[in-house]
């Protein structure tokens, strides 16, 4: 199942199942990647709240209360399609 990537107003990536809704945020593309229930992508087995403007990525939370991690190269590289 495919989903749709794009990048909010404020360059967090996320995630939505339905191509219509993404198209709402401006450019997306679609990805094979899984999302959590927040629409956040999952990379093994977390989803990741990765802030493309920063270059920040994080899990169990964002960058308030998550634990900062390396930022997942195919995080990256789909974020770096939506500029």
């Amino acid at each position: 199942m495919s989903n749709y990537a794009y990048l909010d107003n404020a360059g967090i990536l996320h995630l939505h199942p339905l191509e219509r809704e993404a198209a709402k945020h401006g450019k997306y593309v679609e990805t094979s990647l899984d999302m959590d229930e927040s629409g956040f992508p999952i990379i093994e087995g977390e989803g990741v709240v990765y802030y493309h403007g920063k270059g920040t990525a994080y899990t169990r939370g964002n960058e308030t209360d998550g634990r900062s991690i390396a930022v997942p190269s195919e995080l990256k590289q789909l974020a770096n399609r939506l500029e």
